[in-house]
């Protein structure tokens, strides 16, 4: 605060007038932290990198008919079904879906570790391409393969793509919850099966749910 100095009158002959302290009102420019606010403002739009949303491939069944020639033939002990209920349940056979000859099931839950945790069948089936995608990470530790995330996405990709490695048929019904398909589906990942579908069930298996309890 600033305080001028003002005298009332002059001086008498022998006598001085006090003089008062006049204080002057204080006033502050607001311009310059608009001018500021604004500025900052432009560079944090400029400068913000928004998130790009991250996508997941899947392949789903091909309506079209395709002769018995032309299919991929692989083998039944690769392909795993898994069926996906009412109250979070899982029911998973090995094979392919055959009306004559039911399979054998087999009741699982999602857990991330035990007897009956889906992640543990899962890892277990699909020992095969795990083993390669370890080699994979050793040999970018051992500088064979560039440290890039472009380059170790490549070699993940065609390892996991083995005809070797495990196949898994998706099959939710109705009663299922879309939770329960996400969550299948981030079990895909975390188990490195480089191979899945969503399929449709077929009329054997809607039996099959309801004869599983």
């Amino acid at each position: 605060m600033s305080e001028v100095q003002q005298s009332d009158g002059g001086q008498e002959k022998g006598k001085h007038k006090k003089v008062r302290a006049k204080k002057a009102s204080t006033h502050i420019d607001m311009t310059p932290m608009v001018d500021l606010a604004f500025l900052l403002l432009t560079f944090f739009i400029l400068t913000t990198t928004f998130s790009k949303p991250k996508t997941m491939d899947i392949t789903m069944p091909v309506k079209d008919k395709i002769d018995d020639a032309e299919r991929t033939k692989v083998p039944a002990s690769q392909t795993v079904s898994i069926l996906l209920t009412e109250n979070d349940r899982i029911i998973w056979y090995v094979g392919m879906d055959d009306p004559s000859t039911p399979p054998v099931t087999n009741s699982a839950d999602f857990s991330q570790s035990g007897p009956n945790s889906i992640r543990t069948m899962l890892l277990e089936r699909n020992k095969l391409v795990l083993d390669k995608v370890k080699m994979v990470e050793d040999s970018v530790k051992a500088g064979l393969i560039p440290d890039k995330e472009e380059d170790i996405k490549k070699h993940k990709a065609a390892v996991k793509g083995d005809k070797g490695g495990l196949i898994v048929l998706i099959k939710p019904d109705e009663k299922s919850k879309y939770k329960n398909l996400v969550d299948i589906l981030d079990e895909m990942l975390i188990c490195n099966v480089g191979r899945y579908a969503i399929v449709d069930l077929s009329d054997s298996e809607k039996e099959l749910i309801k004869n599983t309890k």
